[in-house]
């Protein structure tokens, strides 16, 4: 990196600038070799001594090249600016696409510091942001845009064996920067000398040319390319808040709450089709069926069937199946026959939930006692489904797993209602198992010791 600043202040006025000129570059180089029957031991320096079993060898690499000027105005330590200006050039994007243009502008007002607000005691901050900016994203692996080769591989031409190449991948020619844009509004506050203090935020960040795996159809001889599929915006809150509970001379306690809510929502896609040729209950909507995006919706969704319960041997007798699930059998699930018509096909989906949080909270306490403390973190993430794919699997793995019987699957002296049977196809449309997976836990507790500076001093540490 090389870096210039500049700064310049008279009275109440202050600005900083600086300039930054920045090249990274990754690059990764490999040679494995393998060999047997050494005649002795020799180690990786006599490879040839012995029988070569394989030799490979790779070679990546990548390059970043940024420009950026920011430039910082204080106005009577009160009312700030910042602007900056960032060109970004990526080796791993496609030709014509390789640079682009990221600006962001922000301003603030210390309200705290004006003349109408010092006679507020209890008031220790208060501080109004608003900014706006774009930020770029190319997290794609090197080549991709160009096509990789794989090889060696054996081709037949006749009598003869040789060795040739494949596509590794499909090229993508036209891949470009994901680009986002956000909105942010904030206050910060502080009260009672900073015993309470935190921050509320909204923000508004939509992002064009996402770049995500494309499924495709397999005919084509790949399953999915790497592309920029469309428009994703996320909104929501952030809240912070910090407390000093107690604060004595050799015992502190603080608190620190934080909570976060988010709305994922799919704008637009490069490709999109009218979902109402795939169901009755698609109707109007339009997305990408083939990787669950509907325009709408967030852009993880579980579309599923909906699960109520497990088919019984008395209800296959009594044909209560024929105008539900004809090909039903006892120990099978029972999905919901949502739209009435006597069997369950792709109509009878519906979106479930979503695979992303709607919020996460985090509770932290931090005691310190002299020179010792000890900090508790307690996290909930809540609004959240996932498909339990281990779930999926027991039942068709026909003896190949080791499933524990203490769960009670269905068996026909074991006619349970929640879990189906171990038996082949017990799950004949393809249900996802999903569930709930909100959690509330413990996640990291710290305990440490400052060392007084004497006696490290002492020890020769420093």
């Amino acid at each position: 990196d090389n870096i210039v600043r500049y700064s310049w202040e008279h009275k109440i006025h202050k600005i900083d600038f600086t300039g930054v000129y920045s090249l990274q570059q990754n690059q990764d180089e490999k040679m494995r070799g393998a060999s047997k029957d050494l005649p002795f031991n020799s180690l990786w320096y006599n490879l040839q001594g012995g029988e070569m079993t394989s030799m490979t060898s790779s070679y990546v690499q990548s390059n970043l090249m940024s420009f950026l000027g920011r430039i910082n105005y204080t106005l009577a330590d009160k009312y700030m600016l910042t602007a900056s200006l960032r060109y970004d050039g990526s080796s791993k994007l496609a030709d014509g696409n390789k640079w682009s243009l990221f600006p962001s502008v922000a301003v603030a007002w210390r309200l705290k510091e004006e003349a109408f607000m010092q006679s507020v005691d209890w008031l220790s901050n208060l501080k109004l942001r608003l900014s706006y900016g774009q930020t770029g994203n190319d997290t794609v692996s090197p080549y991709s845009t160009n096509g990789t080769i794989a090889g060696s591989q054996y081709y037949s031409f006749g009598t003869n064996t040789v060795i040739g190449t494949y596509p590794n991948n499909i090229r993508n020619d036209k891949l470009g920067w994901e680009r986002t844009s956000e909105y942010n509004v904030g206050v910060d506050f502080g009260f009672f000398d900073n015993r309470i203090s935190g921050s509320v935020e909204y923000y508004n960040r939509l992002t064009k040319d996402l770049i995500m795996n494309k499924s495709i159809p397999t005919h084509l001889g790949y399953s999915s390319v790497r592309d920029n599929v469309g428009s994703v915006r996320n909104q929501g809150f952030e809240i912070m808040l910090n407390t000093e509970n107690i604060r004595l001379k050799d015992f502190s306690w603080q608190t620190t709450f934080t909570l976060s809510y988010n709305k994922n929502e799919i704008v637009d896609l490069a490709f999109k089709e009218d979902l109402g040729v795939y169901s009755d209950r698609l109707k109007g909507m339009q997305g990408d069926y083939n990787n669950r995006w509907f325009i709408g919706q967030p852009i993880g969704v579980i579309y599923d069937f909906t699960k109520v319960g497990i088919w019984q041997e008395e209800e296959i007798a009594a044909g209560e199946h024929l105008k539900w699930d004809p090909v039903a059998k006892a120990g099978d699930l029972k999905l919901l026959d949502l739209n009435k018509d006597g069997k369950i096909t792709d109509d009878d989906r519906s979106v479930l939930g979503q695979t992303t949080p709607k919020w996460i909270g985090g509770l932290t306490n931090t005691f310190t006692w002299k020179d010792l403390t000890l900090s508790v973190f307690i996290q909930t993430v809540q609004g959240v489904m996932k498909n339990n794919t281990l779930i999926g699997m027991a039942g068709d793995e026909m003896g190949r797993r080791n499933t524990a019987t203490e769960i009670g699957y269905w068996t026909p002296e074991n006619k349970s209602n929640e879990w189906r049977s171990l038996s082949k196809n017990s799950n004949p449309h393809g249900y996802g198992f999903p569930c709930k997976a909100n959690y509330t836990r413990i996640k990291d507790v710290t305990l440490s010791y400052n060392f007084p500076a004497q006696l490290i001093k002492k020890m020769g540490i420093g």
